[in-house]
């Protein structure tokens, strides 16, 4: 298949609070949900090449979560709205699709994947393949207090925050990071929806989680992240690792790809 035959669609599913979910497709085969993580969109996602690269053996669907890109938000926020919004788009997508998260989108798509299994519904998650998905054994919420009490004076603030008390980033790192965009600006809001359903997710959370399950980390990774995968693969009944080659909290389009389409398509 070449790039040039890769059909592209885009759309809107409604959640059942009525939030409206911007997505959209391309390629063709298996339908691939592709979860982001905090903060960004379709447009701003920090791997904006890799559903191309995907769509070559998937039918790829990437959507905004709620609060953020063309997507709506129907408040209050829970965990449980944010796993309707993905059985939403995965209805879309024909009714059952593997799902694929990066970092807190990982956390998030796992979660999803444990309650389907909680509540014995029909299987429309088939499998998970996730990179580096962070977990917070305790259910501490002073960062999503403190996040709030930015948020209402100094934005900004709130994301360099975010980034370097709960992701960890050094403050050197932060300083070179570009400027956020104004759609990332005005996505702020969205950081209190991690420090919502991240805190109280240690690895036994996931051990009912029945859905196949590929854990990728990175081989230059902060060492945290490969003990969080060793742990899902201990508590998870199926549940593999991959060490990939890669950088800090990332692996390259063509290593993920491959990754995914030997867990995917065996």
């Amino acid at each position: 298949m070449t790039h040039d035959t890769l059909a592209t669609r885009t759309g809107e599913a409604t959640s059942p609070d009525g939030t409206t979910i911007a997505w959209t497709s391309q390629g063709r085969g298996p339908a691939l949900v592709v979860v982001n993580c905090v903060l960004v969109s379709r447009r701003t996602t920090m791997q904006p090449t890799l559903p191309r690269a995907l769509a070559e053996y998937f039918t790829v669907v990437t959507y905004d979560r709620r609060g953020k890109g063309d997507s709506g938000n129907v408040g209050p926020y829970a965990l449980e709205r944010e796993i309707e919004d993905l059985e939403a788009v995965i209805a879309a997508a024909g009714g059952e699709a593997d799902v694929y998260g990066f970092s807190s989108g990982g956390t998030l798509a796992l979660l999803a994947a444990a309650s389907q299994s909680a509540s014995a519904s029909a299987g429309a998650i088939r499998r998970v393949a996730v990179l580096e998905p962070p977990l917070f054994a305790g259910s501490d919420r002073s960062h999503h207090d403190a996040v709030a009490r930015l948020l209402a004076t100094d934005p900004l603030a709130a994301q360099v925050y975010f980034t370097q008390e709960v992701v960890g980033v050094p403050a050197e790192v932060v300083a070179q990071m570009p400027p956020l965009g104004d759609e990332d600006r005005r996505a702020l809001p969205t950081l209190l929806h991690e420090l919502s359903f991240l805190p109280g997710t240690p690895p036994e959370r996931f051990a009912a989680a029945t859905a196949p399950t590929l854990v990728m980390v990175s081989d230059h990774t902060d060492p945290r992240m490969g003990e969080f995968a060793a742990q899902l693969a201990d508590a998870m009944p199926d549940c593999r690792v991959a060490t990939l080659p890669g950088q800090w909290h990332g692996v390259d389009d063509a290593t993920l790809t491959a990754a995914m389409v030997e867990f995917l398509q065996p």
